[in-house]
Order: structure tokens, then C-alpha cells, then sequence
């Protein structure tokens, strides 16, 4: 049996401005990233469009790596015991960062159509399938050599474990416990979709990002010389994940051509989309 939000639920997504809301409206004088940010919960009015898209974050600019360091949180200290084979020699601190404002950390926004399951726990499971299914079939086709750990002891981020893929290819510059896929897929509830979410129903088990703690992510992370393709493996990913599902990075997260972008995108469906001032 479906089981829909309690009153409770429905009263905190409304003082949220809107749980992964439901449904809003599409703003014509919005960019698609935009339109689709804030209807996956992304609410805060440091996010918005800016003429061609590179000046769209009022803090993106000031704060490099949105001072990460000042970000931690009690979760990336187990992260930083793994051992052995599960050893990454890198900071995970910037994984399991909660800032406050949505728009400064990577989220993971999804509108699973509610016939695709018939409970909040298969929904969950599909999420994960899905994602698992997302990144073994990008790994095969940029000849990757990725193993999902499954003996690891992570932290629970909404009662669900960070799901951690350790990423090895020599021509990337990812050895031995070098590069990992790091994400987490939090409880999906029921509830109505946005009308412009690709092939949507109207109602959806929605993963959001308005949460301070609870909220999905996807992210990898490289230590050492930053080699690794990162844009390309977001684009990748987003075109194997289903259309109801976008990826959202703040500034400084995602790297292109050895560079860090200094500005917000959104990854649907393949394409890397930014927040510009749409032409009227």
C-alpha cells in the first residue's frame, strides 16, 4: 500500500518552502537548471540565474571550495579510518558536509513515478539499483576498473549507508585507492511531481535537497593530481540515470579540463545545464 506524507510531513515541506516541491509551477523567465533546482527543494536565493550563467551563486565567488575545511561534520571521521583495501588517501570531509543552504553542497534529485514501486523501501532499493546500474555502465564505457565496497562500515546519513565505488585507471591518474564514487539515496516519500519533469507521472517517490541533513548526493573525489575527467563522468552518469533524475553541484565541485568551475550547474539527462537568464 502507498503510504503518503502525514500531516506533520506535509506541514514542515510547506514552512520549507516546498518538499522537492510539490508540484511547482515552471517560471518561464527561469533557466531550466533553475526551475528544476528549486522544485527538488534547492530554495535558498544564493542560487539563482545570472546573464550567462558563470555569476549565478552570490557566494561562489568569494569562497573558495566553499571553505570546506570550516564544513565538517561528526560523519567524516569514520570515513577517514577505512583501511586496507578501503583505504582512500583523501579528506572525505567534503562528502559529508552539511552546509547550510542547499545550494552549497552537491545534491541528488529524483522523481521516481510512483508505479515504479509500491513502498518507500522499493522505491529505496530502486534508487540504488539504479545509480549502481548508472555507474558500472559508465565505467565500462570509459574503461574504468570500479568495485562497489560492499564490507565497509560507512555512516548512515536518514537511517541509509554512503554507498562508497573505489574507481582504479592509470590513465586518469587513479591507483590503488586513489578515486571513489561517494553517494547516498535518502528515505523517497510520496508525493506530487512538477509537471516539467521528464517523463514524470503525477505522483513520484521524491529524493530532495531542502533537508539540513538528510539529503542525497553524488560525488567523486580523486587525491593527488587531479587528472580524473570529473565533467565528463557527471555528464555520463546523468545520461545513464533515468530523465526523472538531475545532479546539482555548487561552485568549485565539478573539474573540466583540469579546471575547477567557478560557477553552479545541473547535470539532466547527459547535458550540463547552467543557470542563465533565459531569452524572453
Amino acid at each position: 500500500m502507498k503510504k503518503y506524507p502525514s500531516l506533520s510531513l506535509i506541514a514542515l515541506c510547506v514552512s520549507l518552502s516546498g518538499c522537492a516541491a510539490g508540484p511547482r509551477h515552471y517560471a518561464q523567465d527561469e533557466s531550466r537548471a533553475l526551475n528544476l533546482a528549486r522544485a527538488g527543494g534547492i530554495y535558498d536565493l544564493d542560487l539563482r540565474d545570472s546573464h550567462d550563467g558563470t555569476h549565478s551563486y552570490s557566494k561562489g565567488m568569494l569562497v573558495p571550495l566553499l571553505d570546506l575545511a570550516r564544513l565538517t561534520t561528526s560523519f567524516d571521521d569514520p570515513l577517514r579510518r577505512l583501511s586496507g583495501t578501503q583505504t582512500f588517501a583523501f579528506n572525505a570531509t567534503d562528502i559529508m558536509m552539511t552546509p547550510d543552504n542547499p545550494s552549497a553542497r552537491p545534491s541528488l534529485m529524483g522523481w521516481m513515478p510512483a508505479s515504479a514501486a509500491t513502498s518507500e523501501s522499493q522505491a529505496y532499493e530502486n534508487y540504488v539499483h539504479l545509480v549502481d546500474q548508472a555507474i558500472q555502465h559508465v565505467a565500462d564505457d570509459m574503461a574504468l576498473n570500479v568495485t562497489k565496497l560492499s564490507n565497509v562500515e560507512t555512516p548512515e546519513i536518514d537511517g541509509h549507508p554512503m554507498i562508497l565505488w573505489s574507481v582504479e585507471s592509470a590513465e586518469h591518474g587513479c591507483g590503488i585507492g586513489q578515486c571513489v564514487v561517494a553517494y547516498n539515496i535518502t528515505t523517497p516519500y510520496l508525493w506530487k511531481s512538477p509537471l516539467y519533469i521528464k517523463d514524470g507521472e503525477s505522483e513520484s517517490y521524491n529524493i530532495a535537497a531542502n533537508h539540513l541533513k538528510n539529503y542525497s548526493r553524488f560525488v567523486f573525489r580523486q587525491s593527488g593530481s587531479q587528472d580524473f575527467p570529473i565533467d565528463e563522468f557527471y555528464r555520463a552518469v546523468s545520461a545513464a540515470l533515468p530523465s526523472w533524475m538531475v545532479i546539482y553541484y555548487p561552485p568549485n565541485h565539478v573539474v573540466k579540463n583540469v579546471q575547477s568551475l567557478p560557477y553552479p550547474v545541473l547535470y539532466e539527462q547527459g547535458e550540463q545545464l547552467l543557470f542563465k537568464e533565459p531569452a524572453l
